[in-house]
């Protein structure tokens, strides 16, 4: 039996890294206040964390590479993106069921990380694959 997840209200999901901070406010700032959802913000130290105007029902999440290893075994902390590709996949996976509120928005930031590239493509397949019709927005 396929996982279903039911909302009265707007879904969102906001990803991105700290260069993408302007554009994720903004966003935040013109959501109605019943909107629900996740953001996603990666950093490279935790002096980049800072308060951000989301509605009560979103949630805003920092993914910290130096508090992370990486997947690749050169590097000691988590690559550019490598936070926010995990981040993606796994709200994917757990959001992206048949019979979810067909209304999403999701912008994924951080466009120069091959990670982020990927997950970007993983999470439009979910989407798709749970009958939803949306657009994944790319940011800068």
């Amino acid at each position: 039996m396929a996982r279903t997840r039911r909302q009265p209200s707007a879904r969102i999901l906001l990803a991105g890294g700290v260069d993408d901070l302007p554009e994720i406010t903004r966003m935040l700032e013109e959501l109605p206040e019943n909107a629900y959802g996740q953001v996603f913000v990666e950093a490279a130290l935790e002096e980049q964390v800072r308060l951000l105007p989301a509605p009560p029902r979103v949630t805003v999440t920092w993914l910290l590479r130096s508090a992370r290893a990486s997947a690749v075994s050169p590097l000691v902390f988590a690559d550019h993106g490598e936070a926010l590709a995990h981040a993606v996949t796994g709200w994917a996976a757990e959001w992206c069921v048949a019979g979810c509120e067909p209304r999403t928005t999701v912008w994924i930031g951080c466009a120069d990380s091959p990670w982020v590239e990927r997950a970007r493509s993983a999470v439009q397949i979910e989407l798709a694959d749970a009958g939803q019709q949306v657009q994944v927005e790319y940011g800068g």
